[in-house]
C-alpha cells in the first residue's frame, strides 16, 4: 500500500501541477481521490464554499461538509445516507478541507494516510496557484492602471486641445472678426480635435438636412439648426464626440446670437432708407463730444426743393434722392465725422475733431457744393441744394442744445438765403464782435455763402 500510495501521490500532484488554476486543481482533486479509494462522495471546501465535489450533483448544499469538522468518521449524506467520511484539512493557516465519503466499509488507515497526503498536496498547489492568481490580479491592476492613466492623460490632452481651439474661437469674436471667419473657425476647430472628421454648421434656412452626430444651435432662445458630424470620427470615443460638438455647437450659438443682436440694435440706430446713422446714433455721438470737451461742430441740412421731386416724380424718386444725397454727404465728410439723417430730407453731421472754426465752415462749403451737383433720377436730372447750419462746441451747451443752436442756425440760412451755409453765434460772442456792450440778447447769423 505504501508503495501504490507514493506512486498515486505522485501522479496526483502532477495532475495538480497541471491544472493551472484553483477550480481545474480541485476537480482534479476530488476526481482521483475517489477512484483511488472507490469513494461515491467526495469534494473541496475552501473558505465555507464547495469549489468542487463528485457525487452529490452540481450544487450540492454546502452545509453538507461545511459541518463536518477534521477527525469525523461517520455523516449522513443526501441521496447516500449513513457513510463513512474522511477530513483533511489542506493547509494548518486555513480551514479547507477535503472530503471523502463512502458507503460500504470504513477508511482504513492507509487510506487515511494516503488522502492526508493528496491534502497536504493539494494545499501546496492551491497555496501555489492562489499566489500565483494575486501576482495575476496584481499584474492586471497595473496594467489596468497604468491603462487609466494613459487614457486620462490623453482625455486631459485632448481638453487642453479642446479649450486652445475655443480661446482661438473666441478670440475671433472679441477682435471683431467677420462672422463668416467666426463660424469657419468653429468647423475647423471641431474637425480638428474630431480626427479629421468633416464638421458642418447646417442653418435651418440653409435647406441642409441634417444626417449623423450633431448638437443643437441656437439664436437666442430660438433653434437655428445643429453642428453635425458628417464624417468618420470612430477613432474618438462616442462621449469625447458628444462633448466637442455641444462645445463648438455652443460657440456658434454665442457667435450666431451676438451678430443676430448687432444687426438689431444696428437696424434700430440707423435709418432703414439711407442706412445713415439715425437721430437717436447722433445724439448719443454728440453727447460724447460735449463730455470730452474736444474741439467739435455740428452740421444741420435741409434739403430745399425736395417737396417738388416728391410732387413731380414720385415718392419713388424722392427716396432714390435722399440715398444719393446720403452718398455725397458720406464722401464729402472725413472718417472721424458721423453723418446722419433725421428724417424727412432733415441731415445733420457731427465735425470732431477740429483745428479751428474755419475747418467746420471748409467741411460745410464742401458739402453744401457737393449736393448742389445735379442728380439723375430716374433718366432725369434733378437738382437740389442744401441750407445748411453750423453750430460750434461751447463751454455749458449741451448736447440738446448743440443740436438746436445748428439747427437754429440752418432756419435762418433757409430763410435768408435757401442753400447758404450760415453760424450760429451765441449773444456773447456776437456782441464781442462787434463791439457792442449789454443789451438784450440776439441770435445774429454770418452768412459764409449763398447759391
Amino acid at each position: 500500500m505504501a508503495g501504490w500510495s507514493t506512486l498515486q501521490l505522485t501522479e496526483f500532484f502532477s495532475a495538480i501541477t497541471r491544472a493551472g488554476d484553483l477550480g481545474s486543481a480541485a476537480r482534479t482533486a476530488v476526481q482521483r481521490a475517489a477512484e483511488c479509494t472507490d469513494a461515491e462522495v467526495a469534494a473541496v471546501v475552501c473558505d465555507g464554499a464547495v469549489v468542487a465535489s463528485v457525487g452529490l450533483g452540481r450544487n450540492p448544499d454546502p452545509a453538507v461538509f461545511t459541518r463536518l469538522a477534521a477527525g469525523a468518521d461517520t455523516a449522513t449524506l443526501p441521496g447516500l445516507g449513513p457513510a463513512h467520511v474522511t477530513v483533511h484539512v489542506l493547509d494548518r493557516d486555513s480551514d479547507d478541507r477535503l472530503i471523502v465519503a463512502r458507503a460500504d466499509e470504513p477508511f482504513a488507515a492507509e487510506e487515511r494516510q494516503m488522502l492526508q497526503g493528496m491534502g497536504r498536496v493539494l494545499g501546496l498547489a492551491l497555496r501555489g496557484l492562489r499566489t500565483l492568481d494575486n501576482e495575476r490580479r496584481l499584474r492586471h491592476e497595473r496594467e489596468q492602471e497604468a491603462e487609466s492613466r494613459l487614457v486620462l492623460l490623453q482625455a486631459l490632452e485632448r481638453r487642453e486641445r479642446l479649450l486652445e481651439a475655443l480661446l482661438r474661437v473666441q478670440r475671433a469674436v472679441n477682435l471683431g472678426r467677420p462672422l463668416k471667419e467666426v463660424l469657419d473657425a468653429i468647423t475647423e476647430g471641431a474637425t480638428t480635435l474630431l480626427g479629421g472628421a468633416a464638421v458642418t454648421l447646417a442653418l435651418r434656412d440653409s435647406g441642409e438636412t441634417v444626417h449623423g452626430e450633431s448638437a443643437p444651435v441656437h439664436i437666442g432662445e430660438n433653434p437655428a439648426g445643429a453642428l453635425v458630424l458628417t464624417g468618420d470620427a470612430a477613432g474618438v470615443p462616442e462621449a469625447e464626440r458628444r462633448d466637442v460638438l455641444a462645445a463648438f455647437a455652443e460657440q456658434a450659438s454665442l457667435a450666431l446670437t451676438g451678430a443676430h443682436t448687432l444687426a438689431a440694435v444696428h437696424e434700430a440706430q440707423h435709418d432703414p432708407l439711407t442706412r445713415l446713422p439715425n437721430r437717436t446714433l447722433f445724439h448719443q455721438r454728440v453727447e460724447q463730444a460735449v463730455a470730452t470737451g474736444a474741439r467739435a461742430a455740428v452740421l444741420y441740412l435741409d434739403l430745399d426743393l425736395f417737396k417738388q421731386v416728391n410732387d413731380t416724380l414720385g415718392h419713388a424718386a424722392g427716396d432714390e434722392l435722399l440715398r444719393g444725397v446720403a452718398d455725397r454727404l458720406r464722401a464729402a465728410v472725413r472718417e472721424t465725422d458721423m453723418a446722419a439723417r433725421f428724417g424727412g430730407d432733415e441731415f445733420a453731421v457731427l465735425l470732431e475733431p477740429l483745428t479751428g472754426e474755419q475747418q467746420a465752415r471748409d467741411i460745410a462749403q464742401r458739402v453744401a457744393d457737393s449736393i448742389a451737383r445735379p442728380f439723375d433720377i430716374a433718366g432725369r436730372t434733378v437738382h437740389t441744394r442744401a441750407s445748411v447750419g453750423i453750430a460750434h462746441r461751447r463751454a455749458g451747451r449741451s448736447a440738446d442744445g448743440l443740436i438746436e443752436d445748428a439747427d437754429f442756425a440752418m432756419y435762418r440760412a433757409k430763410r435768408s438765403s435757401p442753400g447758404s451755409c450760415q453760424e450760429f453765434l451765441s449773444a456773447a460772442a456776437s456782441h464781442a464782435n462787434s463791439g457792442a456792450g449789454g443789451g438784450d440778447v440776439s441770435w445774429p447769423l454770418s452768412t459764409i455763402s449763398s447759391a
